[in-house]
């Protein structure tokens, strides 16, 4: 009798939370769909019109900023994109912004899809008007692992990006001065194939660490939150404030008794002088 109380009570429980789970098909807008990819690929051309018509008119210096959020499995990686796009624009209100994440809808996407694909035709539409002399930050920020950075979409497992993927994605933009953000676990193991002379590569964590603050309703990772959050001093320069981010985060780790995530930087050989400037003076638009 007693058996069968716990099994009818256990059947019970499993009947209450499966009435309680989200219904398949809600939140659930992913690049399967076609309605879905519609929506995405309108979103990231009145996305790529607007940019072209500002960047036109900006006949000077001119700074570009591509925000990736490619997992639905956080607020954090979408809270990561736009506090790197607000403190960016903050110190260049020219900013010209691409923004793109994955967080789960039902009917209607706020922007479109972040994946490879999206990666790849940014970088293509960035590097085709761009001047030699513009700055270009690519952020990224997701789950990962070794060697590659983890996509969910509308909570729909997509797709890894592999970090030779990746590598051919941004060649569009090897010969722009370039600040490539990866905000993930084990993204440090993804320096070694995306160094370049041009690029200046900053990741939350060494090849074999993880990294944190992508727990479901976090507001941003600990590494974009103590790079970009509300410390960040633009008249330091890059090494000076990667140091202080990399002292805030061990204090936040350290704190929590987590083990250490260990940030790393690589600063490419023709960077090196944007790395010692400080950073409003890169990061603005030079008349």
């Amino acid at each position: 009798m007693k058996k069968l109380s716990c099994s009818l009570l256990m059947a019970g429980l499993l009947a209450f939370l499966s009435a309680c789970a989200v219904k398949p098909g809600v939140y659930d807008l992913n690049p399967s769909q076609e309605k879905a990819r519609q929506m995405s690929d309108q979103l990231m051309e009145r996305q790529r019109l607007a940019n072209q018509e500002k960047a036109n008119a900006i006949s000077h210096h001119r700074v570009w900023y591509a925000g990736f959020g490619l997992h639905s499995g956080s607020k954090a990686f979408l809270g990561d994109v736009q506090l790197v796009r607000q403190r960016l624009a903050e110190i260049n209100p020219e900013l010209i912004s691409y923004s793109f994440d994955n967080e789960p809808h039902e009917d209607k996407l706020d922007a479109p899809f972040a994946h490879l694909g999206s990666i790849d035709q940014t970088a293509r539409d960035i590097a085709s008007q761009a001047k030699p002399d513009d700055v270009i930050t690519i952020m990224l920020s997701s789950h990962g692992f070794t060697d590659l950075v983890a996509v969910e979409i509308g909570k729909k497992p997509s797709a890894p990006i592999w970090t030779r993927y990746l590598k051919t994605a941004l060649a569009p933009l090897e010969k722009f001065p370039t600040v490539l953000i990866i905000s993930s676990c084990y993204s440090g193991s993804m320096i070694s194939q995306l160094k370049a002379p041009n690029r200046i590569i900053v990741t939350a964590s060494a090849e074999d660490k993880v990294s944190y603050g992508c727990q479901a309703l976090a507001h941003n990772t600990f590494f974009i939150d103590a790079l970009f959050g509300s410390k960040l001093d633009a008249d330091q320069n890059l090494m000076q404030v990667f140091e202080h981010t990399k002292e805030l985060v061990a204090e936040r780790e350290k704190k929590a008794k987590f083990d250490p995530s260990s940030p790393q930087i690589f600063v490419g050989e023709k960077m090196q002088a944007y790395a010692q400037q400080p950073l409003k003076s890169w990061l603005r638009s030079q008349q």
